[in-house]
């Protein structure tokens, strides 16, 4: 059985639009309550707890791998029936995405009060075992739910463009929870009951969703008979997750345990300005995902043209935007930070200088990524993901070791470097068939403009003088900087812009 009608060219950007706008509030809406809440706990708790929250936190996205790559592997699966209309092949898929989320929650279960029992007995805090291990068991909550219940409602809602509804539903329970947590932060110093507030979001969702597929694709059957051959590549996208996983959470791991949890903390505060804008970049980046999977599939000339384009946007926007941060971040660190006790280990200009790097970096990755899952070549570059495994976990533990805190940093760096290398030598003979020429000259155009800048201003642009005052100095030397951002781009990449004004201009 095929769905009556396809979905339009004009209903497919109505949900790029929506999925972008919904995602930046999303975005936005954890941006202002993340540099809210860890401030507050800083005074509030101190140094240790916030260390310690924040490395709780990179654990629990270890245990999140329990996936075992279902999700993505189930959307890469859905694009073509999607597109096409073919409600048996989805049904299809969408039962055997059910099966593998079942299992993996019992797993999840078991292994968050494992957490819970045994981590309180091997760190170094002042919190007393019961209170961590109520932590840990109030962090789990959220995980167990949408293993069980809404894992395989996001993977269909993300290949059919409606994201947004997930996202919108993600920013008032997020902004409702994180009201309740401001008010009892104000009122109490139960950390217990502040932490109790992060499960509340996980619990409205899944209502939600699983009443809104019920009433708009009453034609899905979770029952059917599963093609589990449609997530045989799901081992494949575990291992580039378990990457993934090691960047983004093992630094704070490994510095709470060298470093200790003070250090940690820092990292943690760093990481919350600048992981904060990747969030954002990432939500516009994945509102198109859906639109140039489907066009994958159906469109391949389309395709070529349009990603060529987006990556050009893309790249331009990241720089310049990255370039603005890190000229201005550290009189806000400053203010940040001010009236912490240990406020002085905070201030290190070369900390925000490897942060700017590596985050950088990572928001390069992000089209490339887009292009691997999109093609679904999780197994041809299985192997890049396992050499940047190790490269980031052995020179992590040798570095930090000689050079503290910097040294994680430098190790993932170096990891980096060589997965975009590879990334984009893979991209572009197997998946785009071009030279790979093309995505590093828009790479290094940007560097260059990117580390002039730096150099011209530096990173002690303006005083420290209030949240205001810096942001507002950063809003007016945002300007020049964007426009030889643009101007290099141009003159650099004339045609591939050249076209982008037309089809712009085409569509109004």
């Amino acid at each position: 059985m095929d769905r009556a009608t396809a979905t339009t060219a004009n209903e497919k950007n109505k949900r790029v639009v929506l999925n972008i706008i919904s995602g930046l509030s999303y975005q936005v809406a954890i941006a202002v309550f993340g540099l809210i809440i860890p401030r507050l706990y800083l005074v509030s708790f101190g140094s240790d707890v916030n260390g310690l929250n924040s490395t709780i936190k990179n654990i629990f996205a270890y245990l999140s791998l329990l996936e075992a790559g279902v999700g993505l592997s189930a959307q890469y699966a859905l694009y073509a029936p999607v597109a096409q209309g073919k409600t048996d092949d989805i049904n299809a898929i969408l039962a055997a995405t059910r099966k593998f989320y079942l299992k993996s929650s019992v797993i999840y279960t078991i292994l968050t009060v494992a957490f819970a029992l045994l981590y309180p007995l091997i760190i170094k805090t002042s919190l007393s075992y019961f209170t961590v291990c109520v932590i840990i068991l109030l962090y789990g909550i959220p995980g167990i739910i949408l293993f069980s219940l809404r894992g395989k409602y996001n993977a269909f809602l993300e290949v059919e463009g409606k994201k947004y509804i997930i996202s919108w539903l993600s920013t008032i329970t997020f902004i409702l929870s994180n009201v309740l947590r401001l008010a009892f932060l104000m009122i109490s110093n139960n950390l217990l009951l502040i932490q109790a507030t992060y499960c509340l979001p996980s619990v409205i969702q899944v209502a939600f969703v699983i009443f809104y597929v019920r009433k708009h694709y009453d034609w899905i059957d979770w029952k059917a008979k599963p093609n589990y051959s449609a997530l045989s590549q799901k081992g494949s996208v575990l291992v580039h997750q378990i990457s993934n996983c090691i960047f983004s959470n093992t630094d704070t791991i490994i510095i709470s345990f060298m470093c200790g949890m003070n250090y940690a903390s820092v990292y943690a505060i760093y990481s919350l300005f600048f992981a904060n804008f990747q969030k954002i970049v990432t939500s516009f980046s994945n509102g198109l995902t859906f639109k140039f999977g489907q066009m994958y599939q159906v469109e391949r000339k389309r395709f070529d043209r349009e990603f060529s384009q987006y990556e050009s946007v893309f790249y331009m926007f990241l720089f310049w935007a990255y370039t603005v941060i890190t000229a201005f971040l550290m009189p806000i660190i400053r203010l940040y930070t001010g009236g912490v006790e240990d406020a002085a280990i905070y201030d290190n200009i070369w900390i925000l200088i490897l942060f700017a790097m590596w985050t950088v970096m990572t928001g390069i990755e992000i089209p490339l990524l887009q292009l691997q899952s999109i093609a679904g070549k999780f197994d041809d570059t299985r192997n890049q993901a396992l050499i940047e495994m190790t490269i980031n976990i052995v020179l992590s533990l040798i570095i930090t070791w000689k050079l503290g805190m910097s040294g994680c940093l430098i190790a993932t760096i170096v990891a980096l470097l060589y997965r975009i290398n590879a990334m984009v030598l893979y991209a572009s003979k197997h998946i785009l068939q071009r030279s790979c020429l093309k995505t590093f000259k828009k790479i290094l155009v940007n560097t260059v403009v990117a580390v002039g800048v730096l150099a011209l201003i530096g990173t002690e642009s303006c005083e420290a003088v209030s949240y205001f005052y810096v942001m507002w100095h950063a809003i007016l030397n945002s300007f020049w900087i964007a426009a030889l951002f643009l101007i290099a781009n141009l003159v650099t990449d004339f045609r591939e812009y050249k076209g982008l004004f037309d089809s712009v201009r085409a569509r109004f």
